[in-house]
């Protein structure tokens, strides 16, 4: 019997592709905010999977519909950071036996955040939380979203102990190429994807593509500035890094450890497999918060722990000091995530 799977978010670019994908093997409902599904009633969205646009025309039901009688198996939460809100009102409407809940938002924050929701309305025993995160590009040109196959994915268990076997055949069902990692890293699986997507971002952050962002000398030289700083706040956080098919991220992190003379002399092979791998699809800025500036956060959340086993005191909560001054770790990152937050002032 198929899995009925819910994906909340379609009519976003992940929501969208995730329910026309998994509509192969598994009974999808799609779940859309009413602006969302307003749009969807006036206007045609299509799929390109690079072979000509086919016409969007799976089941949806608006988000305030969504209720225990809607029993799925599983619910892919696909919307944009944060996700405590949205974690909390489905495991909420679902009935009593829980579905699994995959997470795939960018950034390193989500397993922290389900855990914090999770364990004030959850008991431990219903917690099924498997993390996910996503390597193809998705373009979206006007009512289009263009998309390569096939789609690869990487899983790890994060809260719980059960959930990922379940997604993973479903996905493998599907057509999707799956790498699957023990609990242990899961949260080394949102640091390594995290790698992934600050590539580009000082470019982005001047208005520019990867491919023109390297051939400047500065630009590039902050690029990587800001990779350096991630690499030794990820370590310094008890992190490290893992490689994934087609992106051996270990091998760029050492790559990183060269005299940036010999680094330059790559800038343009760089420029060329990166743009190549994401189709030329331009930068996100708007969840800048999750990239550089959740860059910010892990090295101020790593100064406040350092100076509390230093001091043997209690600091204040690390929470409230997030974002808050300068960091002495991640000064690159703070530069461009302070340049994007002036962007979005002008607004």
């Amino acid at each position: 019997m198929k899995k009925r799977v819910a994906i909340i978010g379609v009519g976003g670019r992940t929501g969208t592709m995730l329910s026309f994908e998994l509509a192969k093997s598994s009974d999808v409902l799609g779940v859309a905010r009413r602006d969302t599904m307003d749009f969807l009633k006036e206007n045609e969205l299509f799929i390109d999977r690079g072979n000509g646009p086919v016409l969007f025309k799976e089941r949806m039901i608006e988000d305030t519909e969504f209720s225990e009688n809607n029993y799925q198996n599983i619910i892919f939460l696909t919307n944009k950071n944060p996700i405590s809100a949205t974690l909390k009102y489905y495991y909420q409407k679902c009935g009593l036996e829980k579905p699994i809940f995959v997470l795939m938002q960018n950034g390193i924050d989500a397993i922290n955040s389900a855990e914090k929701t999770l364990k004030e309305i959850a008991e431990p025993k219903d917690i099924k939380v498997v993390r996910m995160v996503l390597f193809n590009a998705i373009d979206r040109r006007e009512n289009c979203l263009k998309y390569s196959t096939p789609i690869k994915v990487a899983l790890a268990q994060a809260l719980g102990d059960k959930g990922i076997d379940d997604v993973y055949s479903l996905l493998k069902a599907s057509g999707f190429r799956v790498n699957k990692f023990s609990k242990k890293d899961a949260r080394n699986l949102e640091f390594s994807k995290l790698f992934l997507n600050l590539i580009g971002m000082s470019s982005a952050s001047r208005g520019l593509s990867i491919s023109k962002g390297f051939q400047d000398k500065e630009v590039f030289r902050e690029e990587i500035g800001a990779l350096k700083e991630y690499v030794e706040i990820v370590r310094a956080a008890g992190g490290r890094f893992i490689s994934f098919p087609s992106y051996p991220i270990n091998f760029f992190v050492l790559f990183l450890s060269l005299p940036m003379f010999i680094i330059f002399i790559f800038r343009n092979k760089l420029s060329s497999v990166i743009s190549k791998g994401r189709g030329n699809k331009p930068k996100d800025l708007d969840e800048i918060d999750y990239y550089n500036g959740a860059v910010v956060s892990l090295a101020k959340k790593n100064e406040l722990e350092k100076e509390e086993k230093l001091n043997k005191i209690d600091s204040p909560s690390l929470d409230s000091n997030i974002r808050k001054g300068a960091s002495k770790r991640a000064f690159i990152n703070q530069k461009i995530y302070w340049r994007v937050l002036e962007i979005f002032k002008k607004f």
